[in-house]
């Protein structure tokens, strides 16, 4: 962005008394002050235009692969931050009940994962009362390629990784960034 030129006061100047150099450095320091404000919501104005900086609340949902059901939730809260295609999601889930709910258990993701080889999107999740298979003793959430779909891993020592199954109760609290698609919403 070019720096504004002057509108109102030129660079040489002579002066007669004192309060003709008060006006003129009164005069500079408000056109540097209109400069400042140009300049900063050129600056931040471009940043949320051009890169579409999005930070909202979100509700997430969990859901079981096989069949969906419907969670009574006593904790559910989630927040977005999306900055161009980057979506950093973060999630706190507790429920009491699953309604029905079977299958491996997954997250709803507020906007859609972009298609990509592999599985290079994974986050971090933190956990309890959630009943893990034989050996495994973390959780990880990795967002499913061209979906909207955030699945939970258990892992431990030595096993393979497997999907978490859906549990009567739990508590889930996770981060995940991703790369998101455009205009998907």
């Amino acid at each position: 962005m070019a720096i504004p030129k002057s509108k109102n006061f030129t660079t040489k100047k002579s002066f007669e008394n004192k309060q003709e150099v008060d006006n003129y450095v009164l005069q500079i320091v408000y056109e540097l002050q209109d400069m400042y404000n140009e300049l900063s919501d050129g600056i931040n104005g471009n940043i949320k235009s051009s890169y579409g900086v999005q930070k909202e609340q979100w509700t997430p949902l969990l859901n079981g692969a096989t069949t969906s059901g419907t969670f009574t939730y006593t904790t559910q809260v989630g927040w977005v931050f999306r900055q161009g295609l980057l979506v950093d999601a973060w999630g706190d889930l507790s429920w009491t009940a699953s309604g029905g709910a079977t299958g491996n258990l997954y997250v709803e993701l507020p906007y859609k994962v972009a298609n990509s080889t592999g599985s290079p999107f994974i986050g971090v999740v933190r956990s309890s009362g959630n009943a893990y298979g034989g050996g495994n003793t973390t959780l990880s959430i990795d967002a499913v390629s061209d979906s909207y779909r955030g699945e939970f891993w258990q892992s431990g020592s030595g096993i393979a990784s497997s999907h978490l199954s859906v549990s009567g109760t739990g508590h889930l609290t996770f981060h995940i960034r991703y790369l998101g698609v455009q205009d998907e919403r």
